[in-house]
């Protein structure tokens, strides 16, 4: 059932999305080490700078949506992925009215702690040419029902027919074994704001044409 709900995002679906993302992502490692304060908090600046990432992602990116029922747009969004093809990362920083958004919905502490995070990960980041993971997330409530992986498989076949390599970083010890069964190989563990993170490699596909 998850399967036949991966799409691309539709017009209009961009903050259901956002919301889906921030209760992935806002109990994770990283963000407890950069969002300081409660659980309502976390969601809040979560949900702040992740609509942000996907305005500015949007057009330079795929984007794609795992939803309940049909898979339509009435669906709701049971997950989503951002992918930056070759080429497209670093994305390019907020424009000014969305700076004050962050500042106002995460603060400047931890937009700070944020832009630490940021310019580590931009010294690591490999040069030669290749697809960024740079999100996947399913909501709480529907993890481990294989919305994640029907995802992830999804894009995976857009990167090899494009025959590029694929990169990517977690802060999660649990998901190394499912990035694994992908085809992805720890490259480094390294260490910011006290929280461990793995960078993740994945060769180009020998089959692609």
């Amino acid at each position: 059932m998850t399967r036949a709900g991966v799409r691309a995002l539709a017009d209009g679906e961009s903050d259901a999305l956002a919301e889906t993302l921030a209760r992935a992502f806002y109990d994770n490692p990283m963000n407890r080490a950069a969002i300081r304060g409660g659980a309502a908090r976390r969601l809040r600046a979560s949900r702040c700078g992740i609509r942000e990432t996907l305005a500015t992602a949007a057009g330079r990116s795929t984007i794609l949506v795992n939803t309940r029922g049909s898979g339509g747009p009435q669906g709701s969004v049971l997950g989503g992925l951002i992918g930056l093809p070759p080429g497209e990362w670093p994305l390019p920083p907020p424009v000014f009215l969305a700076q004050v958004r962050l500042v106002l919905g995460q603060g400047l502490a931890t937009m700070r702690r944020w832009g630490e995070v940021d310019d580590r990960l931009a010294r690591l980041h490999p040069t030669e040419p290749h697809w960024y993971l740079l999100l996947l997330g399913v909501d709480p409530a529907g993890q481990r029902q294989g919305a994640g992986s029907a995802l992830l498989e999804a894009w995976l076949k857009q990167v090899d027919c494009d025959g590029a390599r694929a990169y990517l970083e977690t802060d999660r010890r649990e998901n190394l074994d499912f990035y694994r069964r992908a085809g992805f190989e720890v490259l480094e563990a390294h260490e910011i704001l006290e929280t461990p993170f793995w960078r993740m490699g994945r060769p180009a596909s020998p089959l692609a044409s």
